[in-house]
């Protein structure tokens, strides 16, 4: 049961490719004993996910919470409390599914302020919450305000944000991302030019992702000379747009900066003079000289909060949160119109390994035919 659960989980397999690999492991070592279905395993990681949240619920003491609600799966969300323990945070590498716990999942339609207020007010019945890291969706930030919970932006959305007021209405950004697009449509069949394809560029998250593709025109940019003929008249927009595409480059190496060091160390004052000391050495244009500034406005907006709360250290990025719905989301289909079901429990299943113990504790306390109600629960919370 702990290897199928560690299967799931660690290995990313499906429910009969974990079935599978136990067969196949049972043959090899020449022993006979009955293979579980998919519906069983997928049952025993129902139980399990069921039970983590549960016993992680009760668990008291300090703790940063990570909030989020998922993109909707048929017609639901998910809203997603993951909490990390005050002693467990070490401020050397980035956060892993290991370190956090999951202390709620719920589902609706919508997540107003008043029902994440709700949820939150249950997570905090036995626990002392530090402060909240999300990003600034509005609905999060009023459940904030609401508690009195003190709010770390997220550091990718905010410099995201810091770009897309810097870009929005820039003329030449969206003649750049229109042509990228119609370059994805005319290769993408293509056998000889798919190889030179631009990156997708997600219209919502276009700022968020810009940098896969502001990278592909560097590349381009850079290997001119060895390119076709033919792609060089496609891509001639790039050589049009040089000046441009630098400085987007700039404002990547910006961003890079600050966010990778935030990211793995969080805030402090040793990062923040280390992001400054790098930043002074950059030379940039206008545009990326707003974003500099813009973010070392972020700097300050953290040294502050930093100094109110009273600790010296601050984690500022909710990446870990945005893994758990994205490991999630390849788990299932997120076009089915049955909506969620018991499977949302899975999710506790990404963090710390079971063992022998717990995993028997799961099995015997949580019955099948008690998984449908706990999911009513959670839709009726």
């Amino acid at each position: 049961m702990v290897l199928i659960v560690e299967l799931y989980k660690y290995g990313g397999m499906s429910l009969r490719s974990c079935r599978h690999s136990v067969g196949c492991m049972l043959v090899c070592m020449g022993l006979s004993s009955r293979i579980p279905s998919h519906t069983s395993i997928r049952n025993w990681l129902c139980k399990c996910g069921v039970y983590r949240v549960k016993s992680q619920a009760n668990e008291s003491g300090d703790y940063v919470i990570y909030v989020d609600e998922s993109i909707t799966f048929g017609s639901e969300k998910i809203l997603l409390i993951l909490g990390i323990a005050k002693e467990r945070m070490t401020f050397v590498n980035a956060l892993t599914h290991e370190d956090v716990e999951v202390l709620y999942v719920g589902i609706r339609k919508e997540w107003k302020a008043e029902c994440i207020e709700e949820m939150l007010n249950k997570v905090s019945k036995d626990k002392r919450i530090l402060y909240a890291v999300s990003d600034e969706g509005r609905n999060l930030i009023k459940a904030y305000k609401l508690l009195n919970y003190s709010h770390i932006k997220d550091c990718t959305h905010k410099l995201a944000n810091y770009i897309k007021r810097l870009f929005e209405k820039d003329k030449l950004f969206e003649s750049f991302r229109k042509l990228i697009g119609k370059l994805r449509q005319a290769w993408n069949l293509s056998k000889t030019k798919s190889e030179y394809m631009p990156p997708s560029m997600r219209g919502k998250l276009r700022f968020a992702n810009i940098f896969p593709c502001v990278n592909w025109a560097k590349k381009r940019l850079s290997q001119w000379d060895n390119l076709p003929e033919e792609i060089q008249g496609s891509l001639s927009f790039l050589k049009e747009n040089s000046d441009f595409i630098q400085s987007l480059i700039e404002v990547e190496m910006i961003f890079k900066t600050v966010c990778q060091k935030l990211k793995k160390e969080g805030f402090g004052v040793i990062q923040k003079e280390e992001i400054l000391a790098t930043l002074a050495k950059l030379e940039v244009g206008q545009k990326a000289g707003i974003f500099m500034n813009n973010c070392k406005e972020y700097l300050e907006e953290l040294t502050e909060q930093s100094r109110t709360l009273g600790y010296k250290n601050l984690l500022c990025t909710s990446d870990i949160i945005e893994s758990y719905f994205g490991k999630f989301k390849t788990k299932i289909n997120s076009n089915n119109r049955s909506g969620l079901t018991e499977f949302i429990f899975t999710i506790a299943t990404f963090g710390r390994s079971f063992s022998r113990q717990e995993a028997k504790q799961a099995l015997e306390t949580i019955q099948c035919k008690q998984l449908k109600s706990y999911v009513n629960k959670a839709r009726a919370a």
